[in-house]
């Protein structure tokens, strides 16, 4: 009878102990997941963006750069080293286009930053209304400064680029000139009757003959030889002149 009181206080203490050590791995378990999950914040990948971006282009005063939204709603483990920023891999280095960032020590953690960079520079632009066939002149022209990242097809900065050539279509006052827009002047119209220059080492030989083809200066057209009908390709030299090798 005396060992009664004996067994219910180690039953007791035993109790105690499970219920002290259930407890302890509750706590465990609740704090180490919270430690595991600790998130990469959005404001920390814009600001390796922005680094990136202004390293990049501290040399060029002409550039501006905008960072894209990040979703806030991401769902990255914290990179415990440096984040990583790499340049787009596609061709397109100006516009709309975006940053690989990525965690060194994580395989798969990467995403893209959309970022727009644009550039600027002065380009020629029409300084009147100009009518189609226009022969480009320095006072036809105003150099203007414009973001270059939007223009998609092409343009000129010097106008020794467009010299003696002709407006393609009526242009407005300060219209853009790309190549689209600008040809260089027809020298030989089909049927006009030409000269053609035949070249051999110090000889020349120049006989008439008919452009069978309009062309600009450096094309290749053909042409008929008048004395002997004979028809021969031949490169535009100037206004009414060919030229063959023999």
């Amino acid at each position: 009878m005396d060992t009664l009181p004996m067994k219910t206080t180690g039953n007791r203490a035993r109790t105690f102990l499970l219920r002290l050590m259930f407890a302890t791995a509750a706590l465990l378990a609740f704090t180490f997941p919270l430690q595991a999950v600790e998130r990469q914040s959005t404001d920390s990948i814009w600001r390796a963006v922005e680094d990136y971006l202004q390293m990049q282009f501290q040399d060029e005063p002409d550039v501006s750069t905008e960072i894209g939204h990040i979703d806030s709603r991401l769902q990255l483990l914290q990179c415990p080293v440096p984040l990583e920023v790499a340049p787009p891999e596609s061709s397109r280095q100006l516009g709309r286009t975006s940053l690989q960032v990525k965690c060194p020590s994580r395989p798969g953690w990467k995403i893209y930053v959309p970022v727009r960079i644009r550039k600027y520079e002065e380009v020629l632009v029409s300084r009147h209304a100009l009518p189609r066939g226009t022969y480009l002149q320095p006072s036809d022209v105003n150099l203007e400064r414009r973001d270059i990242s939007r223009l998609h097809n092409g343009y000129f900065t010097d106008f020794e680029e467009i010299r003696q050539m002709v407006a393609r279509r009526n242009l407005r006052q300060g219209a853009l000139l790309t190549p689209a827009l600008v040809t260089p002047p027809r020298l030989v119209k089909r049927g006009d009757i030409i000269t053609i220059m035949a070249k051999t080492g110090n000889l020349s030989i120049r006989v008439k003959g008919k452009a069978l083809m309009d062309g600009h200066k450096g094309d290749t057209i053909r042409v008929r030889n008048s004395r002997s009908k004979r028809e021969i390709e031949a490169t535009v030299v100037s206004s009414g002149l060919v030229k063959v090798n023999i």
